[in-house]
C-alpha cells in the first residue's frame, strides 16, 4: 500500500495529524451547523443558498469518510486500513474537490444572472432548476470519477503528500492524468472568476449611481440592486476567495510535481494537502461572520433555542 517512506520527523507527524484531526472536528461542526440553519430557517432557504448546503454536504463527506482516517494513517506513519479502504479513500478526495469547484461554478452563474442579468434570472433560476442542477453536477462528476477506474488507476498512501493518491503502471499516463485533474479544476475556477469579476464591475457601478441618488439625485431606472443580493454576492465572493487561497497551491503543485516532475522541496509536500482540507471548513466560518441569519441561526442551534 505504501508509495513512499515516511521520512518526516516526530514533530511533523504531531502537527500533521493534529492539523487533520483538527480539521475533521471543524469540518463536522461547521458543516453540520449550515445543514441544521438551512433546515430550521425557511429564511435561509433562498436559491442561492442551496448552493451553500450543496458545499456543505460535501465538506461534511469528506469530514466524516475522509479526513479521521488521514489523521489516523499520519499519526502511525503508514496505512493501517485495508486496500480497498484506501481505493474509497483516493476517489472520494478527487470527487470532492470537483464537486466543490463546479458548485462554486455554479455558484457564480447565479449571482452573474442576479446581479448582471436580472431580466433573466427569474427564468433560469427557480427552486427546481436550481436543485436539478446542483444533482445534475453531483451524479455526472460521479460517474466521470467512476470512469477513471476504466484504466489500471491504483490509489497508494503518500506519506509526503499525506492522501491517497492515484499512480499508474505507465509513467507517461499518470503525468497526463494529473495534467487533466489540475485542468479540471483550473477551467471552472476561471469561469468562477471571470463571473465574480463582472459581478464586482457591476456592483461598483451600482454603488456609484446610488450615492448620488442618496444625496437627492435622481438615479437611472434599472439599475437598483437589492442590498440583500449585494450582501450575498459579498458572501460567497468571500467563499470563494478563501477557497481559492486553500486550492490553488493544491493546484499549481499537483501539476508541477506529478504531471511535469518538478522537484518541490520536501517540507512543502505535506502543506497544499493540507490547505487543500482547511477549505472544508473555512466555508462555515465566512457563513457566520457575515451572514447575520446564518449567524443567527448558528448561535440558536448550539444554545439549543428554537427562535
Amino acid at each position: 500500500m505504501e508509495h513512499t517512506q515516511d521520512t518526516r520527523s516526530l514533530a511533523a507527524v504531531i502537527v500533521h495529524t493534529f492539523i487533520l484531526i483538527t480539521t475533521a472536528l471543524l469540518s463536522l461542526t461547521g458543516n453540520s451547523l449550515v445543514c441544521i440553519a438551512f433546515y430550521r430557517s425557511r429564511r435561509l432557504r433562498t436559491i442561492t443558498n442551496f448552493y451553500v448546503l450543496s458545499l456543505a454536504v460535501a465538506d461534511l463527506m469528506v469530514a466524516v469518510l475522509l479526513f479521521p482516517f488521514g489523521a489516523v494513517a499520519s499519526g502511525f506513519r503508514r496505512w493501517p486500513f485495508s486496500f480497498n479502504l484506501c481505493q474509497f479513500a483516493g476517489f472520494l478526495a478527487v470527487y470532492w474537490g470537483q464537486v466543490s469547484t463546479c458548485t462554486l461554478a455554479l455558484t457564480s452563474i447565479n449571482r452573474y444572472f442576479c446581479v448582471v442579468k436580472p431580466l433573466k434570472y427569474s427564468k433560469y433560476f427557480t427552486r427546481k432548476k436550481t436543485i436539478l442542477s446542483i444533482v445534475v453536477v453531483w451524479v455526472s462528476l460521479l460517474v466521470q470519477t467512476l470512469s477513471l477506474y476504466t484504466v489500471p488507476v491504483i490509489y497508494r498512501w503518500d506519506y509526503d503528500n499525506l492522501y491517497c493518491r492515484a499512480t499508474f503502471p505507465d509513467e507517461t499516463v499518470e503525468r497526463l492524468f494529473f495534467i487533466f485533474c489540475g485542468c479540471l479544476f483550473t477551467v471552472p475556477m476561471v469561469l468562477v472568476i471571470l463571473g465574480y469579476s463582472r459581478v464586482y464591475c457591476v456592483v461598483r457601478q451600482h454603488n456609484t449611481a446610488v450615492f448620488p441618488f442618496l444625496q437627492g439625485s435622481s438615479v437611472q431606472q434599472g439599475t437598483h440592486i437589492s442590498a440583500q443580493e449585494i450582501k450575498a454576492s459579498r458572501v460567497l465572493f468571500a467563499a470563494l476567495f478563501g477557497y481559492c487561497i486553500c486550492w490553488i497551491p493544491f493546484i499549481v503543485i499537483l501539476i508541477l510535481q506529478f504531471g511535469f516532475q518538478v522537484t518541490i522541496p520536501h517540507y512543502a509536500k505535506p502543506m497544499y494537502p493540507l490547505f487543500s482540507a482547511i477549505s472544508s471548513w473555512i466555508n462555515p466560518i465566512i457563513y457566520g461572520f457575515m451572514n447575520r441569519s446564518m449567524r443567527k441561526e448558528f448561535r440558536n442551534t448550539l444554545l439549543c433555542r428554537k427562535d
